[in-house]
């Protein structure tokens, strides 16, 4: 997948929003920081974005004592697009399976309807949750700190958050937005907001029209 540092975003944002790239405040960054991250959740769940969609490995199906066929979903599935009985890369002769979800304490499963094993589970990855990140971009810290301690010191600490190469125009308009939204330009920002949503169509049509993916309706007869 191809990814865009977040500090490329900023400066962007900065230079559209007239504010000095080479001054940023600790303010500047949190500002946009936060206006980002949720960006970043809207664009995810919009679409069917390719560079998001996985496949799982051959998954064994397990069977309780009652019968009930559980497979456990991916840890980095963030919404469950379809179950297969073989793998929808290799053949068209892939066949959906019927499901629904349920959530332990722990784990989050699919309840499989058909008596199939192993499956493939076709999903997209959970949107990334960013905290402060110094260095230019979103880290989440993976292992516990101590104070003072950041990626630049501990990098064996921290995962850096991938932001995809595609949200770059989408974010920067849409944040820039934001940031006129929280300096009461609403006028300013809905003009800017327009950008954004015209930025998002864009990639949308690419996808469509560019790379020819378009994902077919399921349906499941009783």
């Amino acid at each position: 997948m191809r990814t865009i540092d977040y500090s490329t975003l900023m400066y962007r944002w900065m230079q559209l929003a007239g504010l000095d790239r080479s001054a940023i405040t600790s303010i500047n960054f949190n500002t946009f920081r936060d206006f980002a991250s949720n960006r970043i959740e809207h664009i995810w769940k919009n679409d069917y974005w390719p560079d998001l969609i996985r496949v799982s490995s051959p998954q064994t199906v397990s069977v309780d004592g009652n019968g009930v066929r559980t497979v456990a979903l991916p840890s980095d599935c963030g919404e469950l697009l379809d179950i297969y009985d073989q793998d929808p890369r290799l053949t068209t002769r892939a066949r959906s399976l019927k499901y629904f979800l349920y959530s332990s304490a722990t784990t989050d499963y699919a309840n499989l309807m058909q008596d199939t094993t192993p499956v493939y589970l076709e999903y997209k990855v959970k949107a990334p949750s960013s905290t402060k990140a110094p260095a230019g971009n979103f880290y989440n810290c993976i292992v516990d700190t101590t104070a003072g301690q950041s990626p630049k010191t501990t990098s064996s600490s921290w995962s850096k958050v991938e932001i995809p190469y595609f949200t770059g125009d989408f974010l920067i308009r849409a944040c820039l937005a934001d940031y006129l939204r929280s300096e009461s330009q609403f006028d300013q920002a809905l003009v800017v907001e327009n950008d954004a949503t015209a930025a998002l169509e864009r990639e949308v049509d690419k996808v469509i029209r560019e790379q020819g993916q378009v994902r077919r309706a399921s349906v499941f007869t009783y």
